[in-house]
């Protein structure tokens, strides 16, 4: 049982630094063009998630954008 926790962990410490680097993509890409990319609103997405918390917007790409450069300084 803990060897499958262990490789669950280690599956998702992979994946994470990946999904970061495109969902930062994808913002960058569509606050360049200003349209939704292959029908992927990323700023939208983030926008009515945050909308919800009462937060600002540019916060929250902010935040993201910071958690990003800290997992690379770890990698």
């Amino acid at each position: 049982m803990k060897n499958i926790f262990e490789k669950v962990s280690t599956i998702i410490q992979e994946i994470t630094p990946l999904a970061f680097s495109f969902l930062c993509f994808g913002i960058t890409i569509q606050l360049i063009i200003g349209d939704p990319i292959l029908g992927w609103d990323v700023v939208g997405n983030i926008s009515k998630a945050i909308g919800k918390l009462g937060q600002n917007t540019f916060v929250g790409i902010a935040s993201l954008l910071f958690l990003y450069t800290i997992l690379n300084k770890k990698s």
